[in-house]
């Protein structure tokens, strides 16, 4: 069922015959897996019902349609209208139904057409049907990128109007204008045929038409699951694929109104996760469990064993190994096509419409042909940025993907999400990241810039190009951006494009993009997860944990007391992961990092990001722990190679390691699973350091103004002198976890203020207002592990009690001034450093 693909000379104009043949072009193939045993043509076209079923694309009717019309804006003849010339009793066809035009009259003629129109993509407006092979090649409207498309795959496009002498249409998501001449325009009530959605047994089919008289030739694409709000016995339309309407002529008014309000589903397109799922992401599948799935497809041909080679490509560059499988199925029928048998060439490299057996690219293995598509077709072309092909990372459609100029079916990319949904019956791969939208809406282009740091003064690395529903792989949140996963190789320091090289890092080749422009219509199961790096499950029990680290982003996974980071770089830790393997009871494990600016964050568990990426913080200090049934047979004993204090001591089971207070970056960690009481891995010691808070406060003073920062309980202000506190400013210093001082007070003429945090003035200065009480308090971390005290020295009361924790200190209602004051930290529950006693006196 090989369809017949457009050569590139036709997308390349203007390019030498040379560089045509040397990048040739690919086959266009199956919707669903091939039946074992069956022998398809590399010369002719298939089309699958919804069993499976395959069958030779014949028509049994001309595909040119008899009612065909002329718009008005094309020929300038009313609708219907006949030349003065010709005789009233012709009916303007030929004996095989296709449209003719008269021997007399200048130009088409058109049948009375009223409402809603289809563009017939395979016959041309003089009524001469277009055989299967060719391509019809038009422009995006908006964009002015070159497009082509095959009738024979996708017979029916939406007719939106006439611009500029050419037909304005909707098909595969583009809106396209092409040559009035290329095409015939078909009013919708007198189709036979148009393509459609339906639900059946909860999943989404779509049926689509390759000739318009006969309602009965098509295929039909299982898409898998149907979204939420479609409902079975229900015909829903759709040119895009996104939004789904139950009445073909409303669709047409939003269309032509450039709106989707009276969908079905306006709020919520539908993306298929495996369409819009970026290349540069990994399959869970092993390479034995691939094998097996190709052959559940297949008990003969090249693709045979295939699953190792898959699986390097994708470690080496950066193709998932599933779409490779899948591709090379849809491509090859499984590895049993002429082309593959004769040449192992699985992908139709280079084997262009005109002569695919002959100019198709000869290999001398299978191996060689998965790397020359993985690393030169994919890597280095189609998913790097600014090359001429690249429109997206992703299979797509016409609107944007691989799909745009891989593929003259226009539902090729549909055709291979649905073999990828096949192969993972298991549904293991399915949702497992998370994939965001540009551009909902194909009438809307950005070119949005993809950016080193997450901030809008960071280097631009590449930008996107214009396409609408352009999708990227979200790694993570960053303030105002996504971190995403490059489409293109990048260089080491992920400033540049690298257009050299096909070799793909998953974990250094990264950037942001602004999150006003991306939409996330699929939340990941495992968000950041980049698949098995480095992590070979051999069955046995592991805890396996892989670092975020400076320069180089997420490290490869590393197991059992194995180190995780760097040492001797000085580069920090700014994110970890941690998942059991192959548990034998029940639990989890969870972990919590202490970052940079943030002091501990909360608790994560299962392989879930702990800390930060994309903001330069470095991680301090983790805690790890199991639960449940793993808790009570095993103990967990990490430690962790941290700046200036190198190797520490092993902590376990929760305990801390590493260091609060100091600013020191973590640089690696070692995780093992020991059974419960077991020895430990080495020595304790010295596991974790925290350095002692304190607070340090200032005051301003009548007559003598701000005086110098004092801390830890000793006195600012002045005693004996009758001078009054007018402002204060407190902070804390050397914290050891997140969490701020606040504090207000109580002034003259104003009474009480609002609360200010830490390094900010309470009070007044210049108005020879004096301050009468206070209260302060701590935040976050610190409040959990610290209280404050705090008492104050009062006109006429002298020294009174220590307050704590918000408590008020001072006077009220009495007009005496505060004339100084102490303030300490104690630990949580600890001794209050004087007498609580009359702490605040009001009247």
């Amino acid at each position: 069922m090989f369809g017949k693909r457009k050569g590139d000379a036709a997308i390349l104009l203007g390019m030498a015959l040379s560089l045509v043949l040397f990048f040739g072009e690919i086959h266009v193939v199956y919707a669903e897996e091939q039946p074992n045993g069956s022998n398809l043509s590399e010369r002719e076209i298939y089309v699958v019902d919804e069993n499976g079923n395959y069958s030779l694309l014949e028509d049994r009717v001309d595909p040119a349609v008899t009612d065909a019309v002329t718009d008005g804006a094309q020929s300038g003849v009313e609708s219907g209208a006949l030349d003065e010339d010709q005789d009233e009793t012709t009916d303007g066809t030929s004996e095989e139904g296709v449209a003719v035009q008269s021997a007399d009259a200048g130009s088409e003629i058109e049948a009375q057409a009223t409402g809603v129109k289809i563009v017939n993509f395979r016959a041309k407006a003089n009524g001469t049907a277009v055989s299967a092979n060719s391509t019809t090649d038009f422009k995006e409207k908006d964009t002015n990128y070159k497009g082509y498309t095959c009738g024979a795959y996708g017979a029916d496009a939406i007719y939106l109007g006439m611009e500029n002498g050419q037909v304005k249409f909707m098909l595969g998501g583009v809106i396209g204008l092409v040559n009035a001449s290329e095409v015939q325009i078909v009013a919708y009530n007198s189709s036979r045929s148009v393509s459609y959605y339906y639900v059946k047994n909860g999943n989404l089919y779509h049926k689509v038409a390759i000739n318009l008289n006969d309602k009965n030739a098509g295929s039909i694409i299982n898409l898998g699951a149907a979204p939420s709000g479609l409902s079975q016995g229900v015909t829903y339309y759709s040119y895009d694929g996104h939004y789904f309407y139950t009445d073909y002529t409303v669709m047409a008014s939003d269309y032509q109104n450039n709106t989707r309000n009276r969908s079905v589903n306006p709020s919520a397109p539908y993306y298929n996760y495996f369409q819009y799922l970026p290349f540069r992401s990994k399959t869970t599948y092993t390479a034995a469990e691939l094998n097996q799935l190709i052959q559940s497809k297949t008990s003969s041909g090249k693709m045979l064993n295939m699953g190792n080679i898959a699986i390097n490509m994708q470690n080496t560059y950066g193709v998932n190994a599933l779409a490779i499988v899948a591709i090379a199925g849809n491509e090859s029928g499984w590895g049993r096509s002429n082309i593959a048998q004769n040449k192992n060439n699985l992908f139709g490299l280079n084997a262009i419409d005109r002569s695919p057996g002959a100019s198709a690219n000869s290999y001398g293995s299978v191996d060689a042909c998965v790397k020359d598509f993985a690393e030169t077709y994919m890597s280095k072309r189609y998913l790097r940025a600014g090359y001429i092909y690249y429109k997206g990372g992703f299979l797509g459609n016409k609107a944007a993907g691989i799909n745009v100029s891989y593929g003259s079916d226009p539902y090729w990319g549909e055709k291979a999400a649905s073999i990828m949904k096949s192969l993972d019956s298991a549904k293991r791969d399915l949702n497992q990241y998370t994939i965001g939208i540009k551009d909902f809406y194909n009438f809307n282009h950005t070119d949005l810039n993809v950016r080193k740091e997450a901030s809008t003064s960071s280097a631009k690395i590449y930008s996107t190009g214009l396409q609408s529903g352009y999708a990227f792989r979200i790694l993570g949140s960053s303030g105002d951006f996504y971190q995403i996963q490059s489409d293109p190789v990048l260089n080491s320091d992920r400033g540049s494009i690298n257009t050299g090289s096909g070799n793909y890092s998953y974990d250094g080749m990264y950037g942001y993009v602004s999150k006003n422009y991306v939409n996330v219509v699929i939340q990941g199961k495992n968000p950041g997860n980049n698949g098995n790096d480095g992590d070979q499950d051999d069955g046995s029990l592991a805890v396996a944990y892989r670092a975020h680290c400076q320069t180089y982003g997420w490290m490869n996974y590393q197991k059992n007391g194995a180190s995780a980071g760097t040492s001797g770089e000085s580069k920090r830790m700014e994110a970890l992961q941690i998942r059991l393997q192959n548990a034998p009871y029940s639990g989890d494990i969870v972990y919590q990092t202490h970052c940079q600016t943030y002091g501990w964050l909360s608790e994560v568990k299962n392989d879930a990001i702990a800390g930060t990426v994309g903001e330069s913080k470095r991680v301090e200090a983790i805690r790890i722990k199991l639960t449940g049934e793993m808790a009570k047979h095993y103990d967990v004993y990490y430690r962790v190679h941290a700046q200036t204090f190198g190797w520490m001591g092993w902590a376990k089971n929760g305990e801390s390691a590493g260091s609060a207070g100091y600013s020191k970056r973590l640089e690696a960690v070692q995780i093992v699973l020991i059974e419960k009481g077991s020895a430990a891995p080495g020595s304790t010691a010295n596991a974790y350091r925290e350095s002692t808070p304190s607070v340090a406060y200032q005051t301003h003073v009548q007559t003598y103004g701000w005086q110098a920062f004092v801390a830890d309980g000793a006195t600012a202000g002045t005693t004996g002198k009758s001078k009054r506190l007018e402002s204060i400013v407190l902070k804390l210093q050397n914290k050891p976890m997140s969490g701020d001082i606040q504090y207000k007070t109580h002034v003259q003429t104003y009474g009480w203020q609002n609360w200010v945090s830490g390094g900010q003035q309470s009070g007044t200065t210049g108005k020879a207002k004096r301050l009468e009480a206070i209260q302060i308090k701590l935040t976050g971390e610190m409040a959990n592990q610290y209280d404050v005290y705090y008492r104050v020295h009062a006109q006429t009361y002298g020294w009174l009690g220590w307050a704590k924790n918000g408590a008020s200190a001072g006077t009220e209602g009495l007009s005496k001034r505060l004339e100084a004051i102490q303030v300490v930290l104690v630990k949580k529950g600890g001794a209050a450093p004087g007498s609580t006693a009359n702490p605040f006196v009001k009247k």
